[in-house]
């Protein structure tokens, strides 16, 4: 799984402590349609230097596109998304969002490029109103609500006694609600990309369906890259297979 959130670099490198004053100096890209959103340029990877997990990959995502990402499990899909965020720097090529080297992005200009959806809640310590705000003082209280609006919980979330400043547990929503709110917090920010991780594979058709809806209304205007064959089945788009 992808937590949108700063990890280390990969166990042993230098990657950090060799990028710490240049992130600093990035300035937000330039969302120019005549560069490619997401870019790979001759990407190799490993977690380990004798075990790649991706080896000389390239591909370009424009602007807007629809990408779901298919292909055997291991291939490295979930990577390519770490790679995406920064997490790592591959150990040759370069990954770029709007031209520039994804790794060298500070966390400040990330949040507001991308909201990822996992598989499974991420939940903090909070009310509902912190699960899709993080805390973040950029994202307001109005934010919020248009976020919750988008992903369908608005009305679930404004009929509890306390609204949204109601304190958060476990038993406050159901699966299906939990990623309804993963949803309002990947978009709360108003990201320009929106990164999927297997949302669906633990939902039942039912609640797929209410998720599924949702989801098309978070993806409009916004560039969406998905990992899941069934998720490319149910939304279309483009089919990038890895491996």
């Amino acid at each position: 799984m992808v937590e949108l959130g700063r990890a280390g670099a990969a166990s042993g490198s230098d990657y950090a402590a060799a990028a710490g004053s240049d992130r600093a100096a990035v300035a937000e890209p330039a969302k120019s349609p005549a560069v490619a959103c997401i870019s790979l340029e001759d990407v190799s990877f490993g977690y380990e230097e004798e075990k790649m997990v991706l080896k000389h990959l390239s591909f370009e995502i424009k602007t807007g596109e629809q990408v779901t990402m298919t292909g055997r499990t291991g291939a490295g899909k979930s990577t390519i998304f770490k790679l995406l965020l920064g997490l790592y720097r591959p150990q040759k090529g370069c990954v770029k969002i709007y031209g520039q080297d994804a790794y060298l992005l500070p966390d400040s200009i990330r949040r507001r490029l991308f909201g990822c959806v996992e598989q499974s809640f991420k939940r903090v310590p909070g009310t509902v109103l912190e699960q899709i705000t993080l805390s973040d003082p950029m994202i307001s209280r109005e934010d919020a609500v248009e976020a919750a609006k988008l992903a369908g919980l608005h009305e679930v979330i404004d009929g509890m006694e306390q609204g949204y400043d109601t304190p958060c547990t476990d038993a406050l929503f159901s699966q299906g609600q939990w990623q309804l709110l993963s949803i309002a917090r990947a978009v709360a920010a108003k990201p320009s990309i929106l990164l999927l991780d297997e949302i669906t594979a633990n939902l039942d058709v039912g609640t797929e369906q209410e998720v599924l809806y949702a989801l098309r209304r978070a993806g409009e205007n916004r560039t969406v890259v998905s990992i899941s064959h069934r998720l490319y089945e149910k939304m279309g788009g483009r089919e990038l297979v890895i491996g």
